[in-house]
């Protein structure tokens, strides 16, 4: 071991002393900012096979650090077109979305939950379905993008992987998933037996079943008809469930999915009894869309049906 001599301890002492002296005593730290809010969102999402199609959900936290109560926001490009589902789009949302070049739909939501306190941390969660054919090995599609914005900042702009697990619960060697680009819905019906009603109206139910075979997305199926007798029109489905477009009830159709309900008309009291002629009805995907797609088949997208008006039995 080496010792330093003494009188070099004494020099180097005396030399620290000095310095000491010298230089001014370090300033206090400046108080920090308020932290920034982050969000983390989850690298993947993972679409379950259902009874109905493939659903999943994307995780999200998000920790909230202003200093007074605030609000946030999320953009969500969704991986596969029509596949981002929200119950409340036309409350927490602020506008239909945007539709990309490749059919896939940008929106901007509120972040679940209402108004953020601060330090809080809140979990949430963002949906998804695809209502294709479950099929017995894995899939994978393009990525989607989330953002969270906090009172108009961006905490977060990230990508995220999308799989589907198969049939079997795997996820190994995923195929890639192509969706159907053409819908193909076709429908057939009964005929319509309009009965008078106690106050001297007729009423009467046309059964119908409409058919989906592709996994095209689209919003709903919708019904219009043609050629109906003078005062006979169509009311509502059973059942029904609020459109107001007499569309077909229970939302979008899964490919190979065949529905059936029937379709409520009405006529008025001064109807003659008897055979009133032939009517007609077609299936519609999507009609409003500014480029409404074309369907597959076309030829069994129309139909007709018979009308007959009778007393009471």
């Amino acid at each position: 071991m080496r010792f330093r001599p003494p009188a070099l301890l004494a020099s180097l002492l005396g030399l620290a002393t000095a310095l000491s002296v010298g230089i001014p005593a370090a300033q206090a730290a400046p108080a920090p900012a308020d932290a920034a809010s982050t969000a983390v969102v989850a690298d993947r999402l993972v679409l379950e096979p259902t009874d109905f199609g493939y659903r999943g959900s994307l995780d999200v936290q998000l920790t909230y650090q202003g200093s007074a109560p605030g609000r946030a926001r999320y953009v969500i490009t969704e991986p596969i077109p029509g596949s981002y589902q929200n119950d409340e789009w036309g409350i927490t949302c602020y506008s239909g979305g945007k539709r990309l070049s490749d059919g896939r739909i940008r929106v901007e939501c509120d972040v679940p939950g209402g108004e953020l306190q601060p330090g809080e941390v809140r979990d949430f969660t963002i949906d998804f379905e695809v209502l294709t054919t479950v099929q017995p090995y894995a899939m994978k599609a393009r990525k989607g993008r989330l953002a969270v914005t906090v009172d108009g900042q961006v905490v977060t702009d990230e990508t995220f992987r999308t799989r589907f697990r198969s049939a079997t619960g795997s996820l190994k060697d995923p195929q890639p998933y192509v969706r159907d680009t053409q819908p193909d819905a076709g429908i057939t019906t009964g005929d319509l037996t309009l009965v008078r009603q106690p106050d001297g109206t007729f009423e009467g139910r046309l059964p119908i079943t409409v058919g989906y075979r592709t996994d095209a997305p689209h919003h709903a199926h919708y019904l219009i008809t043609s050629n109906l007798p003078p005062g006979v029109y169509e009311m509502q489905t059973d059942p029904f469930d609020g459109c107001a477009h007499f569309c077909v009830p229970g939302g979008q159709l899964m490919e190979g999915e065949q529905r059936s309900f029937d379709l409520i008309f009405t006529g008025p009291a001064d109807t003659p009894l008897g055979h009133l002629g032939e009517a007609g009805i077609e299936v519609q995907t999507d009609p409003w869309q500014p480029q409404p797609p074309l369907d597959l088949d076309p030829s069994d997208n129309a139909t007709t049906f018979s009308i007959t008006a009778v007393d009471a039995a």
